[in-house]
Order: C-alpha cells, then sequence, then structure tokens
C-alpha cells in the first residue's frame, strides 16, 4: 500500500553549465532533477508514475515539495 503524502525537498544548484533544481525524496529513494522549477516538478510526476507503474493503484500519493533555500541563495 503506498502513502497518502508523499514528501520531497527541492534544491537549486549551479555550476559551470548553468542552473538546475533537484529533486530528493523523503519516504522513497527517488531524485529527478530540471534546468527549471516546473520541468524538475514534471520530471517528479514522471518518476513517481514509473516507481508505482504495476502497482495497480487507485490514485497515485499526492507529492508535497518544500524548497530548500540555502545561505547562498537567502
Amino acid at each position: 500500500m503506498s502513502p497518502d503524502v508523499l514528501h520531497f525537498t527541492i534544491e537549486r544548484f549551479d555550476d559551470e553549465d548553468g542552473v538546475y533544481y533537484v529533486i530528493n525524496g523523503v519516504e522513497i529513494a527517488l531524485v529527478t532533477d530540471g534546468p527549471t522549477i516546473e520541468d524538475a516538478l514534471r520530471n517528479l510526476r514522471a518518476a513517481v508514475d514509473l516507481y508505482y507503474e504495476g502497482d495497480n493503484l487507485p490514485q497515485l500519493p499526492r507529492l508535497e515539495v518544500n524548497l530548500v533555500v540555502t545561505e547562498e541563495y537567502a
């Protein structure tokens, strides 16, 4: 049985290739990313869909994503 809510954190990173956003699961070992917050969230939904593929759930858990603001960006 899956939980009703899955929690994730999203954090911004900068490197020589630019900005990207990484999403990490709290209850499940799932990591995804994207060049924008919107892309990262779309990738998260696709990853959760794949994670539960074949489980025949009546509905997928609700996703809660918390933005982590590091001192560098605060």
